[in-house]
């Protein structure tokens, strides 16, 4: 079987193969819009061939345009590949040629792809959050307009009560900052309808499969964790019961802790931030929401932040938050909290250990 790395640019496809001897045979390279040539190239090795290739921003089309072509497709993780790298010239060339080297003798560090429903779950509900993400900022830049004019106006500016605060305060506002403001406010208005659609679209799509839904349904009975983010953490986790522990999902999520050891010397540091930002800032939010709504998860974040402040005890409940998720995946179970003999016994073993822990 011929072994193929492939280091994936915006404009550049570069390409080494291996025979089954581990020996160069072929050095190539396309330009990505030639989807029809690459496709044909990839082509001609068939199905006796493994492709691998390092997963970038964009890398989707690719995945797509090689997966019906070839006999194994896999997707790099960046950072395994960087620890094998060495002091080689970094050149595009020597990417693809340690990516096909790698995937020749069974090294190759992989990233995971999710299938079908969820790999489109997925892009909507990243959609969701970018749209989301630009109404804060839209409502942030009228806010700024309204106290360059000394009104601070709503608490939160929805766009039914910043309207009417508008319209009674629009004599205050200069010609220019009250044009700025409309145009603020339509924006407004508009990426609200959007995004009240793509939340039905997202809540429509989940319904369409009961295993899903179940999913869904249970990741809600856990304090903190809404329909939103159920929903994002079945899309940036995929299949959760994968995960062998607790730990392996924390890990894949960025909330364990770095360890730096020499020797007997051991030092645990931030946590990792290795895994799907968006998968940990839904778990941070969830936090909070679970603090303020739940008795047992305040008790726990005020036990945790004597020790390590209010931002690590935040940090420790939205890694609990996840392990609470991966727990009910596994029982199959709704969510509840353990019995306080049980709740005593597990403090007890812990104490010493989760302040460490929940560094960031």
């Amino acid at each position: 079987m011929n072994s193929i790395g492939v280091d994936l640019h915006k404009e550049t496809v570069v390409i080494v193969v291996l025979n089954d001897k581990g020996e160069i045979v072929e050095r190539k390279t396309f330009a990505t819009k030639c989807k029809n040539t690459i496709k044909a190239y990839f082509s001609s090795y068939g199905l006796q061939s493994q492709v691998a290739f390092e997963s970038v921003g964009f890398y989707q089309w690719f995945w797509e345009l090689l997966k019906p072509v070839v006999g194994k497709l896999y997707l790099a993780d960046p950072v395994g590949i960087r620890a094998h790298a060495g002091r080689k010239a970094k050149t595009d060339r020597n990417d693809a040629l340690l990516i096909a080297q790698l995937l020749h003798e069974g090294k190759l560090p992989t990233a995971y792809v999710p299938e079908e429903p969820v790999a489109s779950l997925r892009k909507i509900v990243r959609l969701r959050h970018g749209i989301a993400k630009d109404l804060a900022s839209a409502r942030k830049s009228l806010r700024w307009i309204s106290l360059k004019t000394n009104l601070p106006g709503p608490k939160i500016l929805f766009s039914d009560n910043a309207q009417k605060w508008m319209l009674a305060q629009d004599e205050k506002f200069s010609e220019c900052d009250r044009k700025a403001a409309r145009l603020k406010l339509d924006i407004i208005i508009s990426l609200e309808r959007t995004l009240n659609d793509i939340e039905r679209e997202i809540y429509d799509y989940i319904r369409k499969f009961p295993q899903m839904e179940k999913l869904w349904n249970l990741l809600k009975s856990i304090p903190g964790i809404g329909d939103i983010v159920a929903a994002t953490i079945i899309a940036e986790t995929g299949d959760i019961t994968r995960f062998d522990n607790a730990d392996q999902l924390s890990s894949y999520a960025g909330l364990c802790p770095r360890v730096s050891q020499s020797g007997e010397s051991i030092h645990h540091g931030h946590i990792s931030k290795m895994g799907p930002p968006l998968l940990r800032w839904v778990l941070q939010q969830a936090a909070w929401v679970a603090i303020r709504c739940s008795d047992e998860a305040r008790r726990i974040f005020n036990r945790i932040s004597r020790k390590a402040g209010k931002k690590k005890a935040a940090t420790a409940m939205a890694r609990k938050l996840l392990i609470y998720a991966w727990s009910v995946a596994r029982r199959n179970q709704p969510f509840r909290w353990e019995s306080s003999t049980a709740k005593k016994e597990t403090e007890n073993k812990t104490e010493n250990t989760e302040v460490w822990c929940y560094q960031v």
